[in-house]
């Protein structure tokens, strides 16, 4: 196998990785409950996403397609980092554990986050016109009948452990 195939490979891949990587990093250093924080701000932020008044006019306002999606996942964010912080204030402090104490539960928890994380990008927002998420993504997560399902994966995840 050559190098280029390898990178190709890699490169359809590397959303599914980095998602993942990430989140188990973020586990790993500041803890569990704060990587549950981040996934309920996501929660959070997609409901005031959809919900919000002023959303379709501010993102009517912009020029093209491009412009158009970068707004909608901007004000996603925005609206995500303000519910972490406020999830953050609301949940009970972060538990006192080690790097690799409980690392299971935290391999768990990033795998939930990377499902919500793919589920978010490819039913919920516009993500795919500003970057190419790739081809070799599972196809079961790209079915419409699937997403609820996807969607409510890592809450159930959060519930039982």
């Amino acid at each position: 196998m050559e190098f280029a195939d390898v990178l190709s490979f890699i490169q359809g891949w590397i959303l599914l990785l980095a998602s993942f990587a990430i989140a188990l990093g973020y586990a790993m250093l500041k803890g569990r409950q704060s990587l549950i924080n981040v996934m309920m701000g996501m929660y959070f932020g997609l409901f005031l996403h959809s919900f919000f008044p002023f959303t379709n006019s501010l993102i009517e306002q912009a020029g093209s397609d491009k412009s158009e999606a970068i707004i909608s996942v901007a004000i996603f964010v925005t609206l995500s980092v303000l519910g972490t912080i406020l999830f953050s204030r609301l949940m009970p402090r972060e538990y006192l554990e080690g790097t690799f104490e409980s690392l299971g539960k935290k391999i768990l928890f990033a795998f939930a986050a990377m499902i919500l994380v793919m589920t978010l990008f490819l039913h919920y927002l516009p993500v795919g016109e500003i970057i190419d998420i790739g081809t070799p993504i599972p196809e079961s997560l790209l079915t419409e009948e699937l997403a609820f399902l996807w969607f409510v994966l890592p809450l159930a995840v959060m519930f039982i452990i």
